[in-house]
Parts: structure tokens; C-alpha cells; sequence
């Protein structure tokens, strides 16, 4: 895993390369490489975090055997060894690097479809003066680009761009979408005229400016369902992941795993234990907060499991010192407050080992999510009784207090086109469009993700089908990926998604609903498959999910927050939100309304990153 860099301009010199170039070296702390050609205007950047092939001969920028291609790749292509003997490739290092370049010279972008794993890659031809950056299946490996009058760059990260001379102005959409979602859906960024790489897409950038995306993968084209009895689809999941889990056990230095007790880190701890002649290394994350922490249910698992287990816990008195460094890392604001235990987990399994598999996926494939449930239970109730029974519904919630009042916001916005949008806000505990707007000051539809949706709805797909769609292609890239990259590669630790695994992937979607959620059990068929390894009552537990205690936070030890970033005089003087929209929620909050506490987390993080990316004396 790696960070790369790079751009076409007259305007731009080496060194902006090398300020690009160095501010990712959290991400590559074991060499640096750099590659110039004045006359085409093209300079590539990289740094490497050694993964296979620890010589010099695997650095990068890395030319093809011809000379004609220059490349710098960030991830992993775990079936290398497989395409290097189908094409006969023959190479001089152990390195994934070779192979990948060497099939891109051979067949040119339609090797994409040939690599499973998870990369960024930016190639350069210098016969043709023609860049090509790809971006893998699932959006594992981040890619963002600028493309401006003075130029085209792109980088892992959107802090390396800003090491250029070039405007930053906040994208006033992606500020909305923001406090929707939790999160900025791709292709935009909190700035202007900086995007994102869509998964599974490539760029092509000819004539120093001209600018095509393409597609190379789009999983609704995968979707093609069958017919198949509960035993033989648990005897093919065990095959396809153990093969996902093997494949990614690939490494010339130390590697472990993330094991919070769940269903999905426990499959791919058993997968990873069976496969290994030695005990596995697992880590996990608790909290002094009694509710969030499951660290107790991951100690059993790996007790059975005979892992060699380390447990850390994130005291409340080490919060600050985290939220300091997850603004500086995440350079566009996100309200998810489990980054600070992914930082800290990421920290102290680098201390031991330099990978460490995930079971990230398993809840957007085989539906996890409480949404799922909720989506159809709505629906059903609007069919039976119309508008009066779900605002019914809502005002029985509402009144009932507590939790039962966090339920009742998922109503708002069911008369919409496009209702699924709001309850997922909601079931987040995000601002509605509504709301959004009077914050904002202006009228705010949210329209990002509107295209995607609507073309799930020319698919014959069940509603929990339809989710499943948009939550791969746009919470798992856009927001749980984001999120665990940036806090692996902070402390330079490669993450590995075993469910993301495209046979593996493309196998879940084809898979019958019932066998995903079956007489309200979720994840059937991973909890079916884990039986092999674990007893019942670990497996059939009401999931927890990996969150931290941001109510809690706000509410004694860090509610100096709230005074300090969001009082009248900030406000007003920064000029972007509603201070009486921001007074009114946090009277309520105050009042006791804690469902609240979400969307003032949103606000603070917000803050943060503006104090971080914005002001000028920061820079």
C-alpha cells in the first residue's frame, strides 16, 4: 500500500511534485520515487509502503520492460501470480507491480477487468502522451483529481493537492450532502473543481487537458440471480471466502486481524486461523462506556478461535488527542465517530504487524443494516394505511420519548419520490433535507445520488435488493472505506477486505433474499456458515456495530465543543450556517433530547475541519 501523486502542467514545477509527494509519506514510510519529463509536462510521484518484494527493484515509479509506460500504483493485485503465468508474463521481481504494468502493455485498459484486489493506479504512455488512472471494483483504494486552467493533478489523498498553488473554496453541495449523509458522496469533494474517482471507472487525460471517464465494472451488470438451496449456497460461501482469505494472506511481512466479536471479522478470523500453520494475530478496540463495548465478545471468539488476541481500550481522557488527529487525516469533514477507535486500532496493530485483515462488506452484500428491516416495515404500512398511518405512526414515536423518538424521524420525507434517501439520513441521526436547508439558507434537494437510485428502479429488485445496490456503490465506497483507509494509512497499515473479493461480491448479490434475511434473522447465511466455528449464542446476538460514544462525549467530558465552536460569535463570524437553527438544536440537546447528538457531532467536526483546511494560518 502505498500514496501516489502526479500532474500535466507548464505551470507547475519538481517541486510541488516533492511537497505533494511528501505530504503522504504516512502512507509510505519505506521509500520515495519520483518521475519527470519536462518536454510532455507529466511528473508522477509515489510513496511506498513495502509489502511484497521488500527490494529496491519494486520501488516506484515503474517502467514497463519496453520503456513505453511509466507507473505508480497504490493496493494490491492478489491474483498476480495467476496472470503472469496466463500471459506469460516473465518477470524480474516478486512484485504485483510488474505483472500490472506488464498486462496494461499488453492489453491496455481492459487488464482492469483481469486484477482482483484493491488499487489506485496512474500510468503514463509516453509515446501516445496519454494519462490513465483506474480505480478498483468496490472503491478500496482512494483517487481524487483536480482539473483546472492551470492543470491536471491527482493524488491518494486531497491534502497532497493542496500542496498545489490552486483555490480552495468549499463545495457548497457537498457541504449539504455532508450534513445528509454523514458523509460526501462521490464524484464530489468539500472543494470546488477537486472530485472523486468513481469505483471501478478510469480516467483518460490526452492533450495536456482532455479529460474522459470510463467504466470497467459496474456490479448492477453482475446482477443475474439464481436458484439455490441453503446447504450448497453455505458450502460455496465457505469455498469463495476461505479463497477471498487465502488470496489475501499473500504478504512478506508480518499480518493479523481486526476481530470485534461480529459475525463478519469472526468468519474471516476462523478463515484466516484455519488457512495458518500459526496462531493468528487479532486485535480489537473497547470503550469505558459499558454500552458500546464489545471487547468482552471478541475475547470469547478468540478464545475458541486460539488466536493470539490484544485488546486496547480508547479512555475518555485520550478522546481530544484522537479527534486532533482525525481532522488533520481526514481532509474533508466526517461525522462517523467510530474514526477514532479505527485510528486507534490501526495504531497499535502497526506496533505488531504491518497488515491486518477487515470484515468490511459483509453488512452492504448479505444486509446488516437496520434499514433493510425499517425500509420495508414503512412501506408496508403506507400500502395498508397511507400518509394518516405513517403520521400516526410518527406522532405515537415522538411521544413515547428516547429511542422510540430517534424512530420517528425515519418518516419524514416517505411522501417523497425518493423516500429510501431519507430514512437512511435518519437512520443515521443526520439532518433532513429540510433541515439542511435552514442551515444552510437555502432551499436544499439532494440530487447526488438521485441518478443511481433511480436506475435500481428499472432493475426488478426487492426493496432490500435496491439497498443493497446503493449501499456498495455508495456507503461502502464513499463512507466505510474512506474511513478505513485514511485511518490505516495514517499509521501505515494495509487494510484487506476479504467480502470484497468480486467473485465473492458478484456470488452475494445473486444470492435469494431469504437467504440473506430469513424470518428476520440478517445475515443468514454468514451466521449459518459461522456455526462451524462458533456456539449459537455468540453467532444470534443483537448486533452492536462498531460506533463510539459521541453522545456521551458531548454530554460531560468534550461538551466544550459545543461552547467553543459553536457559539454566536464563531458562527456569525464564519458565515456559512444559521445560528438560530444551531441555538435551537442545542437547547434541545441540552434539554435532554440526546437523539440530538448526532448532528451536533456533525457540526463540531465541521468546525474542526474548518479550523484545519480553511484558515489561512493553518496552511
Amino acid at each position: 500500500m502505498c500514496g501516489i501523486t502526479g500532474f500535466i502542467s507548464s505551470k507547475w514545477s519538481a517541486e510541488d511534485l516533492r511537497k505533494m509527494t511528501r505530504r503522504l509519506q504516512h502512507r509510505g514510510p519505506d521509500a520515495e520515487g519520483f518521475y519527470s519529463n519536462s518536454s510532455q509536462e507529466i511528473h508522477l510521484g509515489h510513496r511506498r509502503l513495502s509489502i511484497l518484494d521488500l527490494s529496491e527493484a519494486a520501488n516506484q515509479p515503474f517502467f514497463s520492460k519496453d520503456k513505453r509506460y511509466v507507473m505508480v500504483f497504490n493496493g494490491e493485485v492478489f491474483n498476480y501470480k495467476e496472470i503472469a503465468q496466463k500471459h506469460h508474463i516473465v518477470t524480474e521481481t516478486t512484485s504485483d507491480t510488474e505483472v500490472i504494468i506488464e498486462l496494461f502493455s499488453l492489453k491496455g485498459p481492459q487488464a482492469f477487468q483481469e486484477f482482483n484486489g484493491m488499487f489506485a493506479i496512474a500510468i503514463w504512455d509516453t509515446v501516445d502522451e496519454k494519462l490513465t488512472l483506474v480505480r478498483d471494483r468496490f472503491g478500496i483504494k482512494p483517487l481524487c483529481y483536480y482539473d483546472g486552467p492551470d492543470g491536471f493533478a491527482f493524488a491518494s489523498e486531497i491534502k497532497a493537492l493542496l500542496k498545489l498553488p490552486i483555490p480552495r473554496r468549499i463545495n457548497t453541495e457537498a457541504l449539504a450532502d455532508y450534513l445528509f449523509l454523514e458523509y460526501i458522496p462521490k464524484p464530489n469533494t468539500i472543494f470546488q473543481n477537486i472530485k472523486k474517482l468513481s469505483n471501478g471507472c478510469y480516467i483518460e487525460v490526452t492533450n495536456k487537458v482532455h479529460v474522459t471517464i470510463k467504466t470497467f465494472y459496474d456490479i448492477r451488470e453482475k446482477y443475474n440471480p439464481v436458484k439455490i438451496k441453503e446447504k450448497d449456497a453455505v458450502e460455496e460461501f465457505h469455498q469463495l471466502l476461505s479463497s477471498a482469505v487465502k488470496s489475501r494472506m499473500i504478504s512478506d511481512v508480518p499480518i493479523g486481524a481486526f476481530l470485534s466479536g461480529g459475525v463478519d471479522s469472526s468468519l474471516v478470523v476462523a478463515k484466516f486461523q484455519e488457512n495458518s500453520k500459526t496462531s493468528v494475530e487479532t486485535f480489537t478496540i473497547g470503550f469505558d462506556e459499558k454500552r458500546y463495548d464489545e471487547s468482552g465478545y471478541a475475547k470469547r471468539v478468540a478464545e475458541i478461535l486460539k488466536t493470539n488476541h490484544q485488546e486496547y481500550r480508547l479512555p475518555t481522557t485520550d478522546i481530544f488527542s484522537v479527534l486532533k488527529d482525525a481532522v488533520e487525516f481526514y481532509d474533508e469533514p466526517f461525522a462517523v465517530s467510530s474514526v477514532l477507535p479505527s485510528l486507534l486500532i490501526s495504531k497499535v496493530t502497526r506496533q505488531h504487524t504491518t497488515v491486518a485483515l477487515t470484515g468490511d462488506g459483509g453488512d452492504e452484500l448479505f444486509m446488516g443494516y437496520n434499514t433493510y428491516y425499517w425500509y420495508n416495515r414503512v412501506d408496508k404500512l403506507k400500502r395498508i394505511g397511507g400518509k394518516a398511518s405513517l403520521k400516526l405512526a410518527e406522532s405515537i414515536l415522538l411521544m413515547l420519548g428516547g429511542k422510540p423518538a430517534i424512530k420517528s424521524r425515519l418518516f419524514d420525507g416517505w411522501n417523497d419520490k425518493h423516500p429510501f434517501l431519507n430514512m437512511w439520513s435518519q437512520e443515521q441521526q443526520m439532518f433532513t433535507q429540510h433541515e439542511v436547508g435552514k442551515l444552510l439558507n437555502y432551499t436544499y434537494k439532494h440530487a447526488t445520488t438521485i441518478p443511481y437510485w433511480e436506475s435500481l428502479e428499472k432493475i426488478s429488485l426487492t426493496n432490500e435488493q435496491a439497498v443493497s445496490f446503493f449501499d456498495i456503490n455508495y456507503y461502502l465506497a464513499d463512507d466505510l472505506m474512506y474511513k478505513m483507509d485514511i485511518a490505516s494509512m495514517r499509521h501505515g497499515l494495509e487494510v484487506r477486505c476479504p467480502f470484497l473479493d468480486y467473485h465473492l461480491a458478484e456470488f452475494a448479490i445473486n444470492l435469494p433474499v431469504e437467504l440473506k434475511i430469513n424470518n428476520g434473522t440478517q445475515k443468514y447465511i454468514l451466521k449459518k456458515a459461522l456455526e462451524r466455528y462458533l456456539p449459537v449464542q455468540l453467532i444470534y446476538r443483537t448486533k452492536w456495530g462498531f460506533a463510539a460514544p459521541s453522545e456521551e462525549w458531548l454530554k460531560s467530558s468534550h461538551t466544550y465543543l459545543i461552547d467553543n465552536y459553536l457559539s454566536e460569535k464563531y458562527i456569525e463570524t464564519q458565515g456559512i450556517f444559521n445560528f438560530k437553527e444551531i441555538k435551537s438544536l442545542i437547547e434541545n440537546f441540552r434539554a435532554g433530547n440526546y437523539f440530538h447528538s448526532k448532528r451536533i457531532w456533525s457540526l463540531v467536526i465541521f468546525q474542526l475541519w474548518f479550523e484545519q483546511y480553511m484558515k489561512p494560518e493553518k496552511n
